[in-house]
């Protein structure tokens, strides 16, 4: 915090092209010769005119001497120079100011700044969330959810229904449904013969389709990083069923990770 009894750079020093000296594009600012030098450092307590005793300081010249009052106009002429005191750091290898003001870090941030809730024309009064009172850890979670979701109060109605028009529109045209947890046709005289392994897999899957008879399509909802065992393995059920199979799918839409696990986030959203 700067001191207002002294004065301090209020420029830091630039080279012949206008850039900051010691500048780095990748390291920032490195100049010790920043807006924390103090130009005007205070006196030895000694010889400071607010807490200098003439009774303990040896005097050099007798009284009315006019030494004193040149000694006294060299010494404001130098002070008016306002010169940085600088040494040599024995580290650093180069100048650096002596006298700084003291860092004590940038202050705290208690809050997010303020911000008009009003700049949207879709929400109404009665509807709108108040951010004020949840705090700014769970006001940043809801800000994430609403931004995340595709029908929320930031959007005008009808949003959330053209989005998924729009992603499910190239099943439709290209007549294919892999890909998607789109449901399709499934034999129902295979689906009894697998009923034993569908009672094995349990709520785990959900049976979408079955293509050409022996391509088994589900909507996998258990951890991720079992997908591709648990594929393997509803093959092997499903061939111990005495059912002719050829490949087993698992779908899982958009989801790519497990969150609960990997440190995602915890909130998915409802598409």
């Amino acid at each position: 915090i700067p001191d207002p009894n002294y004065e301090y750079v209020k420029e830091v020093p630039v080279d012949d092209e206008g850039v900051e000296i010691g500048y780095d594009p990748v390291f920032g600012v490195s100049h010790p010769i920043d807006t924390r030098t103090i130009l005007n450092p205070p006196d030895s307590y000694v010889i400071d005119e607010s807490t200098r005793d003439d009774r303990l300081v040896p005097q050099d010249f007798p009284e009315g001497d006019p030494e004193i009052e040149m000694n006294a106009e060299i010494t404001k002429f130098r002070k008016s120079l306002k010169q940085v005191e600088t040494y040599t750091d024995p580290y650093l290898k180069m100048e650096v100011p002596r006298h700084m003001a003291k860092w004590h870090g940038y202050p705290e941030q208690l809050s997010f700044p303020k911000k008009d809730y009003f700049n949207n024309r879709f929400t109404k009064e009665e509807d709108r969330t108040d951010f004020d009172k949840l705090g700014p850890a769970k006001a940043r979670v809801v800000a994430v959810q609403m931004a995340r979701a595709k029908n929320n109060e930031w959007l005008p109605k009808g949003t959330s229904e053209e989005y998924h028009r729009r992603k499910t529109a190239i099943y439709k045209e290209k007549g294919v449904i892999t890909g998607s947890t789109l449901k399709g046709d499934a034999n129902p005289e295979i689906v009894a013969k697998i009923q034993p392994a569908l009672d094995i897999l349990g709520d785990v899957v959900e049976l979408l389709s079955i293509e050409v008879d022996t391509v088994f399509r589900f909507k996998y909802h258990g951890l991720m990083k079992n997908k591709r065992g648990m594929e393997a393995w509803a093959g092997v059920l499903i061939r111990n069923c005495d059912v002719d199979c050829t490949g087993v799918v698992f779908e899982t839409g958009y989801r790519k990770r497990d969150p609960w696990y990997d440190g995602g986030s915890h909130w998915y959203g409802p598409y």
